[in-house]
């Protein structure tokens, strides 16, 4: 509640100190002038220095919540809510279909940019994700431990990120039943000599 009378800024002589701005200011409230001085700009204008003004706008805010009170009495309404509008409402009944329907009651909510949206994998299973690179998933195709540190090293920092193949690229020969559709469209080296 103050006004920017004026500013006056004072170049330095010397190159090592900053230049300074003496701000004149005047409090709308009890029109008390005064002055500061800063090293830049603030963004907000400090208060008013004299303690009456500063009494007063404590008794102007109780005044303002007094009479929201009585506002609030006389309507017959409480203060706004939370989570009585119909986005809210919508999402908290999708998820108690998706809970109810199929099972799944560790459901992520207020979920923010960059975060997975994917429910959590069972003990088990997070175990044999964490666990593939240096696991016995790798050795049982033949790569030791040392190759398959260097590889986990290579895929975290996004060396196979263009290795995907567009499936629709893909034209596969006839299949008989029984054979795997899946075919070896390329390999990399596992670092044996």
């Amino acid at each position: 509640m103050t006004l920017t009378l004026g500013i006056d800024m004072d170049k330095s002589d010397s190159f090592f100190e900053p230049t300074k701005y003496k701000i004149r200011y005047q409090c709308e409230l009890c029109n008390h002038k005064y002055t500061r001085t800063f090293k830049a700009v603030p963004i907000k204008d400090p208060p008013c220095p004299n303690k009456a003004c500063g009494a007063k706008q404590e008794m102007d805010s109780l005044k303002k919540q007094i009479a929201n009170l009585q506002r609030m009495v006389e309507e017959g309404q409480g203060p706004g809510q939370i989570g009585n509008k119909t986005v809210v409402k919508a999402v908290d009944e999708t998820a108690r279909i998706v809970m109810e329907d199929y099972k799944m009651t560790d459901l992520k909510d207020n979920i923010r940019h960059g975060e997975a949206v994917a429910p959590k994998l069972p003990g088990q299973q997070q175990t044999l994700a964490d666990n593939y690179f240096g696991g016995r998933g790798l050795q049982a195709a033949g790569i030791n431990s040392k190759q398959a540190d260097a590889l986990g090293r290579r895929a975290i920092a996004g060396a196979f990120r263009s290795a995907a193949l567009n499936p629709s690229s893909i034209q596969l020969p006839e299949v008989r039943n029984g054979q795997s559709p899946l075919r070896v469209m390329r390999s990399e080296p596992t670092g044996k000599k």
